[in-house]
C-alpha cells in the first residue's frame, strides 16, 4: 500500500513538473535590414536581444536573439513560458548592443500570453505600427 501511495504521489508531482513549463512557447522575432545597411549593427560584433516583465524574462534576464536564416536579417527567439504565465500581459523591448552604447526602443511592446505556441511575425527594431 505504502509504495503504491508512492508510486502514485511520484507520478502526481512529474506530472505537475512537466506541466509548470513550456505551456506556451513564443517566437519573437526582428528585422534588422535597416541597422545592417547603415552599419549601426553588425553580426559578428554586436548582440540583439530581448528583456520583458514576466517570467522568464525580466529585467535582469536577457535572451539573446540569432538569425536563423543569414540571408533574411530576421534575428528570433523562442521563449518557454511556464502555465503561471497565462492570462498576463508581456512588456517587452529589444536592445542592440554594440562595444560603445546600449540602444533600447523609445515604446515598450506588449503581448498576452495564452497557453499556446505563437510565432510573432516579424517587426523591426524600433518602429510600431499602429
Amino acid at each position: 500500500m505504502i509504495k503504491r501511495t508512492i508510486g502514485l504521489l511520484f507520478i502526481v508531482m512529474a506530472a505537475l513538473t512537466f506541466n509548470s513549463y513550456g505551456q506556451a512557447k513564443i517566437t519573437f522575432k526582428v528585422n534588422l535590414t535597416p541597422q545592417l545597411e547603415d552599419s549601426v549593427f553588425i553580426p559578428d560584433r554586436d548582440q540583439i536581444y530581448l528583456k520583458g516583465n514576466v517570467f522568464p524574462l525580466s529585467s535582469s534576464q536577457k535572451v539573446y536573439m540569432k538569425d536563423t536564416a543569414p540571408v533574411d536579417s530576421v534575428y528570433e527567439a523562442t521563449v518557454n513560458f511556464p502555465s503561471s504565465a497565462s492570462g498576463k500581459r508581456l512588456n517587452y523591448n529589444f536592445y542592440i548592443r554594440t562595444p560603445d552604447q546600449t540602444m533600447t526602443e523609445q515604446m515598450q511592446r506588449q503581448l498576452g500570453i495564452g497557453s499556446k505556441d505563437v510565432e510573432l511575425n516579424s517587426t523591426y527594431f524600433n518602429r510600431f505600427a499602429w
